[in-house]
């Protein structure tokens, strides 16, 4: 039989409770959200090294309400910036990418893909790099439904199964 000591017993009990402020944590983020009549899936952040440290995250959000949401503004406690991003095709055949400063509009009971060569969110100044399997917090700024906080993973590319696969810019 194998006896436990006092300090490892702590551990299990410390790392118990901690899973279980995880699971309540992230139970209660998508109750919030589903609460609003606005969901939030899908979604994926590039890695970020280097100077500069910038990314940009992907995502699904769906307006589950009976009326026209804005997804207005984002924000991560690990970066100095967030913005909403725009790109597209100049006549040209350059692309382009530009703050979106009316935000995104998600139409009533329809879903909006954030994806990259499209809209997704550009994140600037992070306080440290992203690797491939970390995470990112943000929270996004809706007009009617308000601030909905996420925890995005990392991801070297889309989500199996995602038509996201284009390059980034």
């Amino acid at each position: 039989m194998v006896r436990l000591s006092r300090l490892h017993l702590a551990e299990i009990g410390v790392a118990l409770t901690l899973t279980v402020a995880a699971l309540l944590f992230a139970a209660w983020t998508v109750w919030a959200a589903e609460a609003s009549g606005v969901a939030v899936a899908d979604a994926w952040a590039r890695p970020a090294f280097g100077h500069g440290r910038a990314t940009a995250a992907y995502m699904t959000i769906v307006n589950k309400g009976d009326e026209d949401e804005v997804l207005v503004a984002a924000q991560s406690p690990e970066a100095k910036s967030v913005e909403l991003h725009q790109t597209t095709m100049k006549a040209d055949g350059v692309m382009q990418m530009r703050e979106a400063r009316g935000g995104f509009p998600i139409a009533a009971d329809t879903t909006l893909k954030l994806a990259p060569g499209g809209m997704h969110l550009m994140i600037m100044g992070l306080d440290k790099a992203l690797a491939d399997g970390g995470q990112l917090k943000l929270t996004l700024d809706f007009a009617n439904a308000g601030p909905i906080e996420i925890v995005v993973p990392v991801r070297a590319s889309a989500p199996e199964g995602s038509d996201a696969d284009q390059p980034h810019h």
